[in-house]
């Protein structure tokens, strides 16, 4: 894909959909988002789908950082660094979803409910990757937000490793939420990757 990314926005909410304490968690629908800062060129390749098995198409799940990295790297690629994964979910225009400025809990795998089960771990509810087709980015790769939270390179500052686009929950599930809480050998049941690499000619 190649276009202009711009490395920093304003986006405002015009609704949000809960009650305090979380009332700033989800926005039911945003004002178009402006550029702030300073627009710059990328081109590369990204994989469409999130890394899964062959044979159930479910998102690989339960990688660290480091491991996502050296899979990404053994096939010639690399983790994608957050300017990139941002911008192969938001496009040039910036958009908070990937699919637009309205949040749309049918779109993507997201806002499940009844996440725990009997024995207090995680529901698995990951989607396959051939589900949920309207959840595509403006240059058509899939389930960018919801599903399974993806590593992403950060290039900048002391934690590298952060977290984009949200897993099932009732979340964020934006294009530019992060969360950097997560050390480079964390892994979890909700938590993937994708990589990025060169376009080709």
């Amino acid at each position: 894909m190649r276009g202009d990314a711009c490395d920093e926005v304003e986006e405002s909410c015009k609704r949000w959909l809960d009650p305090p304490p979380y009332q700033n968690l989800r926005c039911a629908e945003f004002a178009p988002t402006r550029c702030k800062g300073t627009r710059r060129p990328l081109d590369f390749c990204i994989d469409r789908e999130e890394a899964h098995d062959a044979d159930t198409l479910l998102p690989v799940v339960n990688v660290s950082f480091v491991a996502a990295t050296k899979a990404c790297e053994a096939r010639g690629l690399s983790l994608c660094t957050e300017p990139e994964w941002v911008f192969a979910c938001e496009g040039e225009a910036m958009l908070p979803y990937p699919y637009g400025l309205s949040r749309d809990s049918s779109a993507c795998n997201i806002d499940q409910r009844n996440l725990g089960g009997k024995d207090g771990k995680l529901r698995d509810l990951r989607a396959k990757v051939t589900e949920f087709p309207r959840c595509t980015s403006p240059f058509g790769v899939h389930h960018m937000t919801g599903n399974v939270d993806e590593w992403v390179h950060r290039t900048k500052g002391p934690q590298r490793s952060v977290l984009h686009g949200g897993w099932w929950l009732p979340g964020r599930n934006r294009c530019r939420a992060t969360t950097a809480e997560h050390g480079p050998e964390y892994s979890g049941s909700q938590v993937g990757y994708r990589c990025c690499g060169p376009r080709r000619p």
